[in-house]
């Protein structure tokens, strides 16, 4: 039994706990900005692409996303070639948690970095790096609503009451990799220019 004098404190402590799970679970709570990733070129930087052979139900059973587009970019005069994996989710943890383990699978990397290019010191790559005797290079780029995401961890503890009430929101996870690019100098890399083309490209695109 509740004591009555406790009963008001108890009705409001229930009536705060409601609104998350009403937003979250009896409404539309999913905040669509317009943006599609089949807005990103099939041409990029120079390279013109075709799409991958990746099966069209991986993003949704790897990512929980319906909206994901996969190119292999090409450079003919070079022979460069740079696979480019775009993926919008609500589920933000299954994008920045480790996302070469879906993307890249097969391939080894033993770790990361934060990178800054000077051409785009604002944008923070994610440059990840191969096991000794990998010969292929990947890096990846975060974007929740407005603003890059450098440190996951950071952004969702900083998010957290937004997510608590608020409306969901996609997280876009652009990554490329390079097959036998292991070594190069990122601010020079193919796989560096099909990138950040294709994340300028995406926040050009329309939106609601």
């Amino acid at each position: 039994m509740i004591s009555s004098r406790h009963l008001p404190a108890t009705c409001v402590l229930l009536a705060l706990a409601l609104v998350p799970t009403i937003i979250h679970s009896y409404s539309n709570a999913a905040d669509d900005d317009g943006r599609r990733t089949a807005a990103i070129p099939a041409e990029l930087a120079g390279y013109t692409s075709r799409p991958s052979d990746r099966h069209a139900t991986w993003g949704q059973r790897r990512f929980d996303s319906h909206d994901w587009v996969e190119r292999e970019y090409r450079d003919g005069a070079r022979a460069h070639q740079v696979k480019l994996t775009v993926v919008r989710s609500y589920d933000a943890k299954s994008v920045y948690h480790h996302p070469e383990l879906a993307v890249a699978y097969g391939v080894s990397f033993v770790g990361e970095q934060i990178m800054r290019l000077p051409q785009r010191p604002d944008v923070p790559l994610h440059v990840l790096k191969p096991s000794p005797g990998v010969s292929a290079s990947a890096a990846y780029v975060l974007h929740y609503d407005t603003r890059f995401v450098e440190n996951p961890i950071a952004f969702q503890i900083r998010t957290a009451g937004e997510l608590l009430v608020g409306r969901r929101k996609p997280m876009t996870l652009f990554f490329a990799q390079s097959p036998n690019a292991a070594g190069e100098q990122w601010d020079q890399a193919p796989a560096a220019a099909v990138l950040l083309a294709a994340v300028d490209a995406f926040l050009r695109s329309p939106s609601e």
